[in-house]
């Protein structure tokens, strides 16, 4: 288990409630190395509009000469007409397939490179960052708010260009129509307008916190249904305490989503009121005017019903963006995270592989508060091991060791001071040359072969046999069904505690890192089969490094070096015989104390 309180993340775990100011700014600089396909998309909302607003005008003539003409109906004329409409029509739907074509695709590239650079910032952020942060939360930002960005894209681009030039051909055909009638049909616009605005920041501070309801919800399921976290409830009979959790956030997120149904439908309402009433306004002003024909009216009519459409389409946009602007800022918090990898932080270059010097010089390092040497992990630490020797690193819990462990793997960096490997300065992990095995190892649903080839793919089976009989784990294999292929569960659920351990040692193996450091790797493990797998290890790593950290001394006899830990420092450090003849040293104390207790020293 880590010695010491979890670190700070460097970035808040959740995102702001409310979008940062310039969310929109960022948006369009999205759509930039995508300027074509969005011109495209404009050319095509252009000839919708157009299309769409030469149908009405279609309809004067039809009354005025083809029906109610001087010399009455002109058959010839109709047939000509329709024959136009149709046409159009079939024209309208193919502009409307090319552009759900073309935006699908900018909508599939930008929330693909979106979604790429987020899990790729988030692999590089400090371990600091996930210790805080809910799994749920980084769940829900990963997949469902670029979920939401992608469906606005694909939906909302075109429905926006398609929606105001549509309401600017409606508008100037009006117009020429008869400006009487126009200044009619608008003449209540500015009561929706205002509903819609005023409904519209109440819909973006309820999308923010159903966001947040709806990552908690996903965390509390992640977390409370995986195997462990059932286990754990049925263990302590907290079954009841979890359901109602959840229950407690469902019906949050429930009252959420009515509050912004309603606020989305007060605007739908509003403008329903808008359009019905309208069209009376224009038959009013039709018969105040003298000089208004029935096919202009007829006309007039239906270009009003053509101004509706995009008109309702931008209210329901402008409700819906409230939400997306959200999802965006949100989607921007975590693209604005800071990882390991900036040139601020230090680079993760890899020198080359060299044998496995390890120095540690006057290092300090510090969880919650860095700058306080009083409360400090560790401090004013130094320490050698040599290459292709082994180390064992004791102390009593809280002592820092796990944090050194992390330290000389390079998982995290000091505050104070360096960790360097063969001369060069450790600046993060270092893949072939640095190794951890922590004491909770992790397996990922696959295979047991997919989980030991993570670090080696190439590795051929007898490659996995070899080292799996090494940690003593291939006999339990391969009583398994299907023995290496054999699926390994959630979280290797189907191996024990004991065994997991094994089989991220054989992992840790194919690596064949200059430097290996074991964390409590063998804690679950009978102090017999531990002294064997341990054995065994050391003998395959001959002539590597081998930095072992445990509260058990029952192989103590195997490796070179001791160094004690204690409240953060270094106290001793030498062979494990010189030391055991320290009689008031903390590593004698600790061997009398294990033996008194029954260990095997």
């Amino acid at each position: 288990m880590p010695d010491q309180p979890a670190p700070a993340a460097t970035a808040a775990p959740y995102p702001p409630s409310s979008p940062a100011p310039g969310t929109w700014r960022r948006v369009a600089r999205l759509f930039r190395p995508h300027r074509a396909a969005v011109l495209l998309v404009l050319v095509l909302a252009a000839a919708f509009a157009a299309l769409n607003g030469v149908v009405p005008l279609l309809s004067q003539v039809v009354f005025d000469r083809a029906l109610f003409g001087p010399g009455g109906p002109d058959l010839p004329l109709l047939a000509v007409l329709a024959g136009i409409a149709a046409a159009i029509a079939c024209a309208v739907g193919a502009v409307d397939l090319g552009q759900t074509w073309v935006s699908a695709r900018i909508a599939q590239r930008l929330v693909r490179s979106l979604r790429e650079e987020m899990f790729d910032r988030l692999q590089r952020m400090p371990l600091a960052f996930f210790t805080t942060t809910k799994g749920g939360e980084i769940q829900s930002r990963l997949a469902g708010d670029t979920t939401q960005v992608e469906n606005a894209i694909k939906e909302t681009l075109p429905e926006v260009l398609a929606g105001l030039l549509g309401l600017v051909v409606a508008a100037v055909a009006m117009v020429s129509l008869s400006p009487l009638l126009a200044g009619a049909a608008v003449v209540l616009a500015p009561a929706v307008l205002w509903v819609s605005a005023r409904s519209g920041r109440a819909l973006k501070s309820l999308s923010a916190v159903g966001q947040e309801t709806r990552a908690e919800l996903t965390s509390i399921a992640a977390e409370r249904l995986s195997l462990g976290g059932v286990t754990l409830a049925r263990v302590h009979g907290r079954r009841a305490d979890e359901q109602a959790r959840f229950a407690a956030e469902s019906r949050r997120l429930a009252r959420t989503q009515v509050r912004a149904a309603m606020a989305a439908q007060l605007v739908l309402s509003t403008a329903h009121v808008f359009f019905v009433v309208t069209p009376y306004l224009a038959y009013l002003a039709a018969g105040l005017a003298d000089d208004i024909t029935p096919g202009t009216l007829v006309a007039f009519v239906v270009l009003q019903s053509r101004l509706y459409q995009p008109l309702g389409q931008m209210l329901r946009i402008s409700t819906d963006l409230r939400s997306v602007e959200g999802a965006f800022a949100r989607v921007f918090t975590y693209l604005d995270l800071r990882p390991e990898t900036d040139p601020e932080t230090g680079s993760l270059t890899q020198p080359e592989r060299g044998v496995g010097a390890l120095s540690v010089r006057e290092v300090g390092f510090g969880y919650e508060v860095p700058g306080d040497r009083d409360r400090m992990a560790l401090r004013d630490v130094s320490l050698d091991i040599r290459a292709g020797s082994t180390a064992l690193i004791v102390g009593p819990s809280g002592s820092g060791k796990t944090t050194l462990g992390h330290l000389l793997a390079g998982l995290r960096r000091p505050a104070e001071g360096a960790v360097l490997i063969d001369g060069t300065e450790v600046r993060g992990p270092l893949p072939g040359r640095l190794c951890i095995v922590p004491q909770e190892p992790f397996l990922f649903q696959g295979s047991v072969a997919d989980n030991l080839r993570y670090a080696d793919p190439d590795a051929s089976p007898d490659d996995l046999i070899r080292v799996c009989r090494i940690t003593r784990i291939h006999e339990r294999i391969m009583t398994v069904p299907d023995g290496y292929d054999a699926h390994v569960g959630e979280r290797g659920a189907l191996f024990s505690g004991g065994e997991r351990q094994r089989i991220a040692l054989a992992r840790a193996l194919l690596a064949d890192a200059s430097v290996l450091v074991l964390d409590e790797a063998t804690s679950a493990l009978d102090p017999l089969t531990e002294a064997e797998v341990v054995q065994a290890v050391l003998a395959e790593r001959a002539g590597r490094t081998t930095v072992m950290i445990t509260h058990r001394f029952g192989v103590l006899d195997c490796f070179d070096t001791v160094v004690a830990l204690d409240r953060g420092r270094v106290v001793e450090q030498g062979a494990p015989r010189d030391l055991r003849a320290e009689p008031h040293g903390l590593y004698a104390r600790m061997v009398r104390a294990q033996t008194g207790a029954g260990a095997a020293s």
